[in-house]
């Protein structure tokens, strides 16, 4: 199934207004540029309310070796085979890995010609094993049939508001397109909230239709402006939000600051709330110096500047080919994600632990597919099997 994941435009590839259990802190440091919270022992036994489900332990089955050369993934998809599909920043193609994590090939090439892309953004596996892949530079569709070195067609979404991401859905529905406002270096838009907005376009009456399904605050930066420029960069411990596809042609969204989820129709209304109370964890002294410390000098005083703040509650969304909604949620011990599986109906099916340095990507079957760094700071993708 497909995941949109916002981490705001600086990246390549969305936190709904208030709900009803928003994860707020009043921290004991309340002036702006405080160093954190101080460093404490963390505490591993936070209350679990969605626990309803079984907690089952996950075994690593396959990582990615040499042969895999990998910089910043920004997707990664699998299908039905347990072929894995890795859309890397280094790489103006789809890169292909067999089931166990081995290279196979690579999906397209670069260039402006049928089966080539200028800036593939996001993968996505349709029926029959074929492959989407959305190239954000040239705003198109190209789909290669399983195995298939060739396209069967290339598209273009017909739409004049340029999308980051885009989504097929099932049968003849069209498609969902992300996109968002962006940031100004005059500073014109300082002060206003900067929205990501998810659209249905499909063909209507002979055309395309572009319509507004609904939007929200876009991820959170540090933004630093001067004389006719603006920069970005990653908000470590700010806001971001994460979209799926789910059957019947649903949304689900919800946002890194809550557990909160909202299952939306293609007509924007909201069908299903899922909601869940969190504990907050502070950000320490020691995790804002090192965050800062990884930054450059302004980007790091910026970050400090901001400061006291509270990890997110969420640290990524999939949903998976049983349509269930795996959200990861971070832990106080900082070692280990719980990565929770639920109904749309809100009930918790099963919880898995992985390392907190994997970001799960997708689930099929009992595989769980996800990119870690290893000790050299290399992306690896790695598998797990669920019992």
């Amino acid at each position: 199934m497909a995941k949109l994941v916002d981490h705001g435009d600086f990246a390549v590839i969305q936190r709904l207004q208030a709900g009803l259990f928003v994860v707020a802190v009043a921290l004991s440091a309340s002036c702006s540029g405080d160093t954190g919270q101080p460093d404490t022992v963390a505490d591993t036994a936070m209350p679990r309310p969605w626990a309803t489900g079984a907690a089952v332990t996950a075994a690593l089955e396959a990582t990615s070796g040499d042969d895999v050369f990998l910089s910043y993934v920004w997707d990664v998809a699998t299908d039905s085979q347990g072929n894995v599909l890795v859309v890397d920043g280094s790489e103006a193609a789809i890169i292909a890995l067999n089931p166990d994590l081995t290279h196979n090939r690579l999906i397209g090439r670069e260039g402006e010609g049928p089966g080539e892309f200028g800036r593939p953004a996001q993968v996505q596996v349709l029926a029959g094993d074929s492959v989407l892949v959305w190239d954000s530079q040239l705003q198109r569709i190209t789909v290669f049939p399983s195995g298939a070195a060739e396209p069967a067609y290339v598209q273009l979404l017909g739409t004049q508001e340029r999308a980051i991401s885009v989504w097929r859905l099932a049968g003849s529905a069209g498609h969902i397109a992300r996109s968002s406002t962006a940031y100004m270096a005059d500073g014109s838009d300082e002060g206003s909230t900067r929205t990501t907005v998810l659209r249905h376009v499909h063909e209507a009456d002979g055309r395309v239709a572009d319509q507004v399904l609904f939007d929200y605050p876009a991820g959170e930066a540090l933004v630093q402006r001067g004389e006719g420029f603006v920069s970005m960069a990653g908000h470590p411990f700010g806001r971001e939000s994460f979209a799926g596809i789910l059957a019947g042609d649903r949304i689900v969204h919800t946002s890194s600051d809550a557990l909160e989820m909202r299952i939306l129709n293609l007509g924007g209304q909201v069908e299903t709330t899922l909601s869940y109370e969190t504990t907050p964890i502070p950000v320490t002294r020691s995790e804002l110096d090192a965050a800062a410390d990884g930054l450059s000098d302004a980007f790091g005083q910026l970050l400090r500047d901001g400061a006291p703040y509270v990890w997110p509650a969420l640290t990524g969304m999939v949903v998976d080919d049983r349509d269930r909604i795996w959200v990861g949620i971070r832990r106080a011990d900082r070692s280990t994600t719980e990565w929770a599986a639920f109904e749309a109906d809100g009930t918790h099916q099963v919880s898995v632990d992985l390392p907190v340095e994997v970001d799960l990507y997708a689930v099929r079957g009992d595989r769980v597919v996800g990119v870690a760094r290893d000790e050299l700071d290399v992306a690896r993708v790695v598998v797990y099997r669920l019992p």
